[in-house]
Parts: C-alpha cells; structure tokens; sequence
C-alpha cells in the first residue's frame, strides 16, 4: 500500500509517517517498479502502537528501544512514574492559581504568594523522596521470600522443578533452577533462593527464600542509612499488621461494638495460624 493508505489506515499523517521514518522508527520497503514506499500491514501495525505510545507521551528514544525488543513494560512504568511527578507538580500549581483568585487582591501580593509557593515545593519535594525511598525498599524487601501455591502436592524433585519453572514463565521472572531436589535451589535475576514445601490444611506450598539477604543492600544503598531502616520498620509493621486490621475494621463496622470486633479479630487470627500453620516435610 502507498503512504495515503497507510495514513487513512492509522490516522497519521503523511508528514509524520516520514517523520518517523527519519527517526528510524519504520523502514517500509520499496516499489521495485517506481522506487515509492511499499507500506506493509506489519509497518501499519508499527505505526499504531507508536501512535498509542505518542499519546502516552513517550519520547521518540524510548520508543525506538521498545521496537527494538526492550521490554515495554519497564519503559510504561518510567512514564508512569514521570507523569506522576508531573502531576503533583501541576497540583501545586492549581492550587497556588486558586489560592490568588480566593485572595483577590489588587495588585496580587507576588511575594508572598511565591514564598508560599515555594515552600509547599519543598514540603511536595521532601514527600516524594520519602515516598519514593519507602517504595525502594518495600519492593526490595518483598524479593526476600515469597511463597505460592503448587498445582501439584510436589512428591518428586521432577515436579518440585517444574512448579518452579512454572511459577516462573507465569510471572515473567529470569528464573533458573541450579540445584534440584527436594529443597532445591533457583535464581531469579542472579539472586540465589532455597525452596522448600510446607503443608497445611488446604495443601501444599513452596516457600522460597533468598540465601543471602544482604546482597539487597546494594539495591537502596543510596537511601539514607536513618530512612532506610524506618522504612524496613514500616513495611513490616504493614505486612503483618494490615491483615489483623482490616478484619478488625470488618467486625467492628459489621457488629457495631469496638469489643466484639477485637474478640472476633482475635479469633479470626489464632484460626487462620492454626489453619495455616506449616511443617517441613524432610
């Protein structure tokens, strides 16, 4: 197909399509007869995701990366992450605008509405540093150990690998077992893990957990030492303190008593440990 079919398939103009070209982001072949550009439905299937990515703002650069093989998941989660900052930033904003059309002073007190501005900069600033350090460190801390649940009671060492070579192609991880067995051992991104199952009442679980911990470290080295080990303190405190929380508000909000939810909170906790409560098969 020619470029005025191409441009009435994607909805791109005729005047970006070579631009992109140019940008090296398609390479049509061309008509061996008259040397014009040759438009396949895989340039037309190129041309709109580039569209799709366009309209997620993501730059010419990143987009070539991604059409050259580089995950795009990684590169959606930056702009996401870019975006979010923007966002903030233009909150701000808004605000500083509303704050001088409420105050209606004639002239406008510019000083005063730029100190305020820049102050709610530094606070926004000092927020985002800490929310994004915790958010460093929760993700580090979740890589310590996880478990999930097998689709088989894994009797064998032969299934023990295959679980965990499922697990992985489920979720996408560079796993690799290095050492089978009943308490194998895999790597996931060169970081070492011991498995081992676990039963209780509803069945069987792998439980994996990362043989030297420590290497994690290098992940958030840059975070304030100080920070860093208030964020590991609060990202405990969340993980084993949020379940007993939200049954708690449960009860609470459904029997409408404070003391019958935190009894039945109580309950509910010693249950699912008794229920869940593991042992090693050696």
């Amino acid at each position: 197909m020619n470029i005025k079919e191409a441009e009435a398939l994607t909805g791109i103009t005729k005047q970006n399509i070579r631009f992109y070209e140019k940008k090296g982001l398609l390479s049509p072949m061309r008509n061996e007869e008259n040397s014009y550009r040759d438009y396949s439905q895989e340039d037309v299937e190129t041309l709109l995701q580039i569209k799709l990515l366009r309209k997620l703002d993501i730059s010419i650069e990143h987009i070539h990366q991604i059409l050259n093989g580089a995950d795009p998941y990684s590169i959606i989660q930056q702009q996401l992450d870019l975006l979010s900052e923007k966002q903030s930033d233009l909150d701000g904003t808004i605000k500083m605008c509303r704050f001088l059309l409420h105050s209606k002073k004639n002239p406008p007190n510019f000083k005063d509405a730029l100190l305020k501005m820049e102050d709610m900069e530094r606070k926004g600033g000092r927020f985002m540093t800490i929310l994004n350090d915790y958010k460093k460190i929760a993700l580090t801390e979740q890589k310590k150990d996880f478990r999930f649940v097998p689709n088989t009671m894994v009797m064998t060492k032969e299934e023990f690998t295959d679980e965990l070579c499922a697990y992985g192609r489920e979720n996408n991880l560079n796993l690799i077992v290095t050492e089978e067995g009943m308490y194998p051992k895999f790597e996931i991104d060169g970081l070492e893990y011991k498995a081992h199952r676990e039963f209780g009442r509803f069945g069987a679980i792998i439980v994996c957990k990362m043989t030297h911990p420590e290497l994690l470290q290098e992940e958030y080295k840059e975070v304030d030492a100080k920070r860093s080990k208030i964020c590991r303190c609060m990202y405990r405190v969340y993980k084993y303190t949020m379940l007993p929380l939200l049954l708690f508000a449960f009860f609470a909000l459904t029997r409408g008593s404070f003391i019958i939810g935190a009894f039945l909170t109580v309950y509910a906790v010693i249950g699912f440990w008794f229920s869940f409560r593991n042992f090693h098969l050696k």
